[in-house]
């Protein structure tokens, strides 16, 4: 059987592009877009290698990682673009066998995971799907098409980035820092609007195709998507 890799990676493009060069190789990869997902996976399946972002929404990468350690034996590589040496240190006090540093350059991945998974036989890449579900509001991480019901949503690339971190954690607080962190690759200055601006127009979006949806500005904190049909309690 060829190696199981899980990755645990939220950005959606990063992560289809992972999956196919490392499935093009011959490796067999779950991917997840958080922990809860990935706590459901490595308790349901064997893998070889944990691959895992740090910066994610809720739960931390190293949160993840310390959680698991005392029931994942297997080499755990972290891919991350926290630059920082104390991050790094971080990482390898939990135990990680590598720490790499995004944009990553797909050679030095593979030479990473060859060293501790071995050689493998390449095969044709596979096409990735993941899909998110929730009430009408239906996701395809991969096309980036968004529906409610049977109506698509008319969404930019920005809008439905936006949408897709919501509705990874729905009806939790996803900060406005990490949106700048992950969207705009830079912290929020506690004065930018361009994420107000992107939430808005999302939230006209959603309500003019359903008026029980919503995106709720948490003041201070960050923005989560809500579901509240009318009359309900």
């Amino acid at each position: 059987m060829p190696p199981h890799i899980l990755l645990l990676e939220d950005d959606a493009a990063l992560a289809r592009l992972t999956c196919q060069l490392l499935q093009q190789e011959g490796y067999t990869v779950t991917w997840c877009t958080n922990a809860e997902r990935a706590r459901n996976q490595l308790a349901s399946q064997h893998f070889d290698l944990l691959l895992c972002d740090v910066l994610l929404p809720g739960s931390s990468g190293f949160d993840f990682v310390r959680e698991i350690r005392g029931s994942f034996n297997g080499p755990v590589l972290f891919m991350t673009a926290q630059t920082q040496l104390k991050h790094q240190l971080q990482g390898f006090e939990l135990g990680a066998q590598d720490y790499l540093l995004k944009p990553l350059d797909p050679r030095l991945l593979l030479a990473k995971l060859q060293v501790f998974l071995g050689p493998v036989s390449p095969v044709p890449a596979e096409p990735v799907t993941e899909q998110l579900h929730w009430h009408n509001l239906q996701l395809d991480l991969q096309y980036r098409t968004a529906k409610l019901g049977d109506k698509p949503l008319d969404l930019s690339g920005a809008e439905f980035k936006l949408l897709a971190a919501l509705a990874v954690h729905p009806g939790k607080v996803v900060s406005r820092n990490w949106l700048f962190q992950q969207h705009l690759g830079r912290n929020y200055d506690g004065i930018d609007r361009t994420m107000d601006g992107r939430a808005s127009r999302l939230r006209r979006k959603l309500q003019a195709a359903d008026p029980a949806w919503n995106v709720v500005t948490a003041w201070g904190e960050g923005y989560y998507l809500s579901y509240q049909q009318s009359g309900a309690a």
